[in-house]
């Protein structure tokens, strides 16, 4: 009975805990979870009799009152906590609606701030502009007027050089014509012949003395000249100038005064590279004493020394002018050759500045100064190469001569190996002896003994004490002569086959259209070729002359010219002038 009790008074409470929980989360649980099945203490108890009712009402009801009491407290707590928990929302709230005010009031205030840093900036940025702006106004009219000014100055100075244009204009030579006719045998041989040659005015533009220096170059090739090939490119020089050079227009009369004039010219250039030498050495020296500094303070920077002095052409011609009077063994060179015995300490001046030495004589030429003190009178000397003489030694005494050398291999290579430290620095402060003397070594492979035999030293003294370079020997000439009659064979065939070329195309020409305008295209085309025209320049021949020569000649002319100079090279040895002389209906003109 009270197992029944007990057990239905459980289930009751059960189910009502299952719905109180239910109705509070408003979720059911499978812990909570009844089903109609029935349980096992359903299926072990008996069966509820009528009389038990009554009492489980009972049950049922005060569990339901208390039940219903528990609700109330629930409610009243829940009530409470919702009624905490919203005063602590609202106090949070204010909190954070409080941080958030004075978060944006401090934002509001540096946003301020800022912007009042903006505005100065802004407006120290206008003031800088505006003062940019002014200053670039400035620039520009100041640029301005330089530029106007140079303008201007342009301006001038094109009138100027229009004005003078203007005047040699009726000088000018503006036709073919007018060229050929200025340029005849006499102005070309004043124009090419001589250095420094100048044709219609003396002084054609002011840069024209920049043209009289010279530049010199050391040949630094590693095969040198032998003595034949100095010899031969001096017979083609000698050549050349007896090629181009006039001697009927070079009068010795003629030829003393160009060299006079040129003598001239050399000496104002030592001059006035002596005055600039000297300018620059003075200028040096005040520079020194100006920046002096005692001793103890910390040296003054070197200034940067004016150009100025280069650029005064008066101020160096008269440096040097004193120079010369005060030493003029600088400048020239006197027959007695006393020069090379004065001293620094013997050469005197008196009170004007001039020289009291002793006397020198006269003077018999310019000193130049890259030349006048080279044995060779050369800028660089002249390496002459020569054959290596033939080894006369015999097989015994060169394999004695290769052993020999191999044992000293071996024995440096022995002393190298076993040397240390201490060897090799004793080594670097060993003495070797005296330095050799190149210009008076004896050991030298010389040729003078050979030169010299067969000489008398008396009678033969020139001939001995000539330079090395200028010692040639028989096979020298008979060698150079070999070169230049092979050259010139060379020469006369090119010249043979392009005549006969020639000849050939004419006649094909002539063959094949047989009409006068193609004889006239043919007459008028080039005829001579552009190597046979570098020939020609190269032997020293006007290429154009003979061109506008060969042009003039009719067909006919020039078939019996090429039949000529066929029988010339073939058999006899006539002169260029009969040979035209035998081409028929050549007029005057043609032949001068």
């Amino acid at each position: 009975m009270n197992s029944a009790l007990w057990t239905a008074g459980r289930r009751s409470w059960a189910s009502c805990r299952s719905v109180s929980s239910r109705s509070f989360t408003g979720r059911s649980t499978s812990r909570w979870y009844s089903s109609t099945r029935p349980s096992f203490d359903e299926e072990a108890s008996p069966v509820v009799k009528k009389e038990d009712k009554a009492e489980l009402r009972k049950i049922a009801s005060e569990f339901g009152r208390r039940r219903a009491a528990y609700n109330r407290q629930v409610s009243q707590l829940r009530r409470e906590y919702m009624e905490e928990y919203q005063r602590h929302k609202q106090e949070d709230e204010a909190l954070r609606d409080a941080e958030q005010e004075e978060a944006k009031r401090k934002r509001l205030e540096r946003q301020r701030a800022k912007n009042e840093r903006s505005v100065q900036n802004t407006m120290r940025q206008g003031e800088l502009r505006r003062q940019t702006q002014l200053a670039f106004e400035d620039h520009l009219r100041v640029q301005q007027e330089k530029r106007d000014a140079k303008k201007e100055l342009f301006t001038r100075a094109q009138q100027l050089l229009v004005n003078e244009l203007e005047e040699e204009a009726p000088l000018w030579l503006t036709t073919p014509e007018e060229v050929e006719a200025a340029f005849t045998p006499e102005a070309e041989q004043l124009l090419w012949a001589r250095p420094h040659g100048v044709l219609g005015v003396p002084n054609p533009s002011l840069d024209s003395h920049f043209w009289q220096y010279e530049t010199h170059t050391w040949e630094m090739g590693k095969t040198y000249k032998t003595h034949q090939d100095i010899l031969l490119e001096q017979c083609e020089e000698e050549v050349y100038h007896a090629t181009n050079v006039d001697p009927e227009f070079w009068t010795p009369e003629r030829v003393q005064a160009q060299e006079e004039l040129e003598r001239k010219a050399k000496l104002r250039a030592n001059v006035r590279l002596e005055g600039r030498r000297a300018l620059l050495k003075r200028q040096q020296q005040y520079l020194d004493e100006e920046n002096e500094t005692p001793e103890g303070e910390p040296p003054k920077p070197q200034p940067i020394p004016s150009l100025g002095v280069l650029g005064n052409v008066r101020a160096q011609e008269k440096e040097g002018a004193e120079v010369l009077f005060k030493d003029p063994t600088q400048f020239f060179i006197f027959d007695r050759d006393s020069s090379n015995s004065l001293s620094a300490s013997s050469i005197s001046t008196d009170e004007s500045d001039l020289y009291s030495g002793p006397a020198l004589g006269a003077p018999v030429d310019i000193r130049d100064p890259l030349r006048s003190d080279s044995p060779q009178g050369r800028v660089f000397p002249q390496a002459v190469g020569k054959m290596p003489k033939p080894d006369m030694r015999t097989e015994k005494e060169k394999k004695r001569q290769e052993r020999e050398e191999k044992l000293w291999a071996a024995a440096q290579a022995q002393a190298r190996s076993d040397m240390n430290e201490i060897d090799l620095a004793a080594d670097e402060d060993a003495d070797f002896g005296e330095p050799i003397d190149y210009d008076n070594n004896e050991d030298w492979d010389s040729d003078d003994e050979d030169w010299a035999k067969g000489l008398d030293p008396d009678l033969d003294s020139e001939i001995i004490n000539l330079p090395r370079e200028s010692r040639f020997r028989e096979e020298d000439i008979e060698w150079v002569i070999e070169s230049l009659e092979n050259k010139a064979k060379s020469m006369e065939n090119h010249v043979r086959n392009t005549v006969n070329s020639m000849e050939q195309e004419v006649r094909s020409r002539k063959d094949r259209r047989g009409s006068e305008e193609t004889s006239e295209e043919v007459v008028g085309g080039p005829i001579l070729d552009e190597e046979t025209c570098k020939m020609l320049t190269g032997a020293g021949a006007d290429a154009e002359k003979y061109e506008k020569l060969l042009q003039s000649l009719s067909e006919d002319q020039l078939l019996a010219l090429f039949a000529l100079e066929a029988e010339r090279n073939v058999g006899s040895d006539e002169e260029g002038a009969n040979l035209f002389e035998k081409i028929p209906n050549l007029s005057k003109e043609q032949l001068s």
